[in-house]
């Protein structure tokens, strides 16, 4: 019977034969390692991203085991009870329920596909522009991915490229963003998109992490010209060796991660917040697997990014005291990347870019921002519609001073700029 003549066969589960000796066979060392995974509960299309071969060869290998009566399909209700069997985290109110196949290992090696889960429709009704939709969306389909490519950058992306590509989808993927609107079943998936740019950013932005996180993306890589230097013929005890050390290996990488995890919630619980988030995350980047130290990181770093934040500020006002104005806009500025979803920052941001600075461009970005994230806040219309003034786009400003107005009927400073256009 051919694997792949199946319906589905992404979730088909596969085990080895229980009378079969596996020491019997003559494999290479990617074979052996992709038949140490075989364990009765992950799916195929989990193999095929974890195997360390290309997924088409992976495929072959499969196919050629069970036609030698090496591997035998799994039956549905067996794969469910071996499911069932492990304790599955209740998943929060509104959140999609977790894919039941076995946990993704990150990062992923390249070319994999993204793990698949249920995820709600389009739907125009929502409070959430159908184009945002389509974007988280779209975003999900690569949770599963790299960070690099979670981020959208190249491999070797630097920490500026890094910092403006998190900061651009931060903007859309903010929970916060969405507060109090009606976004249906996107509650989740905002939530859980914005849990992975977080993680991709964090771990790639530090050199530390980074590195950790590139060496387990090498380990996971094999280029045709190391495939093509394996001794096909060698002993399969000599592999299993190999993998028992591969193993010793890991272990020991899991009661680092746990030392770094115990040592960042003990700073979490004195809120000493920055240095929870750098513990937590050597602890995802030693261990990826595990889901408790993923689902405490958006927490953590949350904090953490708050506390960056307010430091920023108190710098900033600092600078303004100075009448350095291009010292504070900077740091307001870095503020609005720890936090995002706040008008206030982006607002006080925009007016020195335009008022002190005259940089006409990036303080409208900024008041746009403000805007997008508080569109009833009447004083933010009015800076806008003010920046669109200097700016010569008299349409534009006119617009936006009028929506301020709207709001706040009594405004005098958008009354006196709207008789001037």
């Amino acid at each position: 019977m051919r694997l792949a003549d199946q319906n589905g066969d992404e979730d088909k589960v596969l085990r080895i034969v229980p009378s079969l000796d596996p020491s019997a066979l003559a494999l290479s060392p990617a074979e052996g390692f992709l038949l140490s995974r075989i364990d009765g509960r992950t799916s195929r299309g989990l193999l095929r991203r974890i195997g360390a071969l290309a997924p088409a060869e992976i495929d072959r290998c499969l196919e050629r085991w069970l036609k030698a009566g090496v591997l035998e399909l799994v039956r549905p209700s067996e794969s469910r009870s071996a499911l069932e069997a492990r304790p599955v985290k209740p998943a929060p109110a509104g959140k999609p329920a977790a894919h039941t196949e076995a946990r993704p290992v990150e990062p992923a090696p390249a070319g994999a596909p993204a793990a698949r889960t249920t995820w709600p429709e389009v739907d125009a009704s929502l409070e959430l522009e159908v184009e945002v939709q389509q974007e988280l969306l779209a975003f999900a389909e690569r949770l599963a991915r790299p960070y690099h490519e979670i981020l959208g950058v190249p491999r070797d992306a630097d920490a500026r490229t890094l910092k403006k590509a998190y900061f651009a989808l931060s903007r859309r993927l903010h929970p916060d963003r969405y507060f109090r609107r009606n976004i249906g079943g996107f509650t989740g998936l905002v939530e859980t998109c914005f849990k992975k740019l977080l993680e991709a950013y964090e771990l790639l932005s530090d050199p530390q992490t980074r590195a950790e996180v590139e060496a387990r993306f090498a380990s996971l890589e094999l280029t045709p010209a190391r495939r093509s230097s394996i001794d096909a013929r060698r002993r399969l005890r000599e592999r299993v060796g190999a993998l028992s050390g591969a193993r010793r290996a890991t272990e020991a990488r899991r009661r680092k991660a746990k030392s770094f995890f115990e040592a960042g919630m003990a700073a979490f619980a004195k809120e000493r917040w920055l240095e929870a988030a750098g513990a937590v995350r050597l602890a995802i980047a030693f261990d990826a697997e595990n889901e408790a130290f993923r689902d405490r990181f958006a927490e953590v770093q949350r904090r953490a990014h708050d506390e960056r934040a307010r430091a920023l500020v108190r710098q900033a006002e600092g600078a303004l005291e100075l009448r350095d104005f291009a010292g504070a806009s900077s740091l307001f500025e870095e503020a609005v990347h720890f936090r995002p979803a706040d008008p206030e920052l982006s607002c006080r941001a925009a007016r020195i870019a335009w008022q002190a600075l005259g940089e006409l461009r990036r303080a409208k970005e900024l008041a746009a921002h403000a805007v997008e994230l508080a569109p009833e806040n009447g004083g933010y219309r009015r800076l806008l519609g003010l920046i669109y003034r200097d700016a010569g786009l008299a349409a534009n400003a006119k617009r936006e001073l009028e929506a301020a107005l709207r709001l706040d009927p009594q405004d005098a400073e958008a009354k006196s700029a709207l008789r001037g256009l």
